[in-house]
């Protein structure tokens, strides 16, 4: 399931820049000589944000894969439904841009919080988005149920830590791009939090939350 930090549960690498190369190049004859294809690497943990950036400047981080090998997530989904009263749909599977299908299960409760996850291979959990609206009452404390995912490798006590700073940045540089631009619907992404072979990223913009988990995509 090829993500970005700014994308939701589906969907996109980061387009080419202006210093990007271009798409071919012309030889000596005139005729467009193809580019070699360069297979994409993830960033290092060390090299991602550690506070909050634009939405503009989120760094690709490439396919999600599995969070942990054989971790499927089931008994941690249902028992956020639980405590948070989500009702889950079946799983379905979703074709991507790049043509091959994923499975979501996707949930929602009766105050606007929803939950997404996915499974790159079917079956292990490969992603996890929370959403919330910023003025719920209740809205922080969803997330950080949902950043208590149960796989392993990730520090609870950390992980609530840095979420809860993650809102103050995130929410700091949503108000002053909002009083740059006036416009509402701004976005901005938290710097990013690493655990073994999972990494969470906040995002705000026009009014709402989402935290992003994925599994694979730090190196």
């Amino acid at each position: 399931m090829t993500l970005v930090i700014g994308a939701a549960g589906a969907a996109s690498c980061g387009q080419d820049g202006p210093g990007s190369p271009p798409a071919h190049r012309q030889s000596k004859a005139g005729a467009p000589e193809s580019e070699p294809s360069k297979k994409w690497t993830a960033p290092r943990a060390a090299e991602l944000p550690k506070h909050a950036v634009a939405g503009d400047e989120r760094p690709s981080l490439g396919e999600a894969g599995t969070m942990a090998a054989g971790y499927t997530g089931k008994d941690f989904l249902a028992r956020l439904a639980k405590d948070w009263k989500l009702k889950l749909d079946k799983p379905v599977d979703q074709e991507m841009p790049d043509g091959k299908k994923r499975t979501y299960v996707h949930g929602r409760g009766g105050s606007g919080i929803s939950v997404s996850a996915g499974y790159a291979d079917h079956v292990n959990m490969s992603s996890l988005v929370c959403r919330s609206g910023a003025k719920q009452s209740d809205g922080l404390g969803f997330l950080a149920a949902c950043a208590g995912l149960d796989v392993a490798g990730i520090d609870h006590g950390k992980a609530s830590a840095w979420l809860e700073q993650a809102k103050k940045e995130t929410d700091s540089l949503y108000s002053k791009r909002v009083a740059e631009t006036g416009m509402k619907e701004e976005y901005v992404v938290s710097g990013a939090f690493t655990a073994g072979r999972v990494v969470m990223v906040l995002h705000r913009g026009d009014d709402n939350y989402s935290l992003r988990v994925l599994g694979g995509a730090v190196a």
